[in-house]
């Protein structure tokens, strides 16, 4: 009599990591982004996309592999990209005045943004992922990690050297106001630690403004406040008048 070997049932854990891959998989790899990373592959700006490394409300951020190295490759999903945020930074800015304000033109719009956003970051000096490439929902950008694996935000490993951060993250906003840009989203969580010892780098720079955009001084005004607010917990204390002074 031949035994039948019963089917091994999957542990809860690894059902819930197999549901949650094929979530992503559905969400983010749809036949235009699978033809435009072919095409990144096959002129070697890619080798491989390798796995998810962070999963936001409107875009996933995965790990690649290049032929020097590492990049990063951040994808946003169209259908569930917030349509009136984006609108709101895109509105009044004169790179991106003639946007169709249907979702995929915005998304388009965007990843363009934020592809130009990094250029003047590298322009200004402040650290930040270098961009790559874009085209349509998708961006290219150097990975900022150690030996492959990806640093972590301000927000969960905190700061050792307070009073140093929040002077730099400072100055950070000051050159990039000095070259007529604004962040407009800087917070714990939109920095990365890098480094030893840890040094601050601007990520997530799309929603950034030019100067001229009616809402920049507000922006500027809410980052330096960000900054001061984080940092104040440690125990630094510095003026938001008197530093935005100083930025101005």
């Amino acid at each position: 009599m031949v035994r039948r070997e019963s089917k091994r049932k999957m542990p809860e854990r690894e059902q819930k990591q197999t549901k949650e891959r094929y979530l992503i998989e559905s969400e983010v790899f749809d036949r235009p982004v699978m033809m435009v990373l072919s095409d990144y592959i096959q002129k070697g700006v890619l080798r491989s996309v390798d796995y998810p490394i962070q999963k936001g409300k409107e875009a996933n951020v995965f790990r690649a592999t290049t032929p020097d190295g590492y990049a990063a490759v951040k994808i946003y999903r169209i259908e569930t990209s917030n349509f009136l945020r984006m609108a709101d930074y895109v509105n009044g800015d004169p790179r991106f005045g003639k946007v169709k304000h249907d979702k995929r033109s915005l998304v388009h719009a965007w990843v363009a943004k934020e592809f130009k956003n990094l250029n003047i970051c590298a322009e200004a000096g402040v650290s930040a992922p270098k961009p790559i490439a874009f085209k349509n929902n998708i961006l290219v950008m150097s990975f900022i990690g150690e030996e492959g694996m990806p640093d972590s935000t301000l927000q969960a490993v905190g700061s050792e050297e307070p009073e140093r951060h929040c002077g730099e993250l400072l100055e950070m906003i000051r050159k990039l106001w000095a070259r007529g840009f604004v962040h407009a989203d800087v917070s714990e969580f939109n920095i990365l630690m890098h480094g030893m010892p840890a040094e601050p780098y601007l990520i997530d720079v799309g929603q950034g403004v030019l100067a001229v955009h009616p809402k920049a001084r507000e922006f500027l005004r809410r980052d330096v406040w960000n900054v001061l607010h984080y940092f104040a917990k440690y125990g630094v204390r510095r003026e938001l008048e008197a530093e935005l002074q100083r930025i101005l």
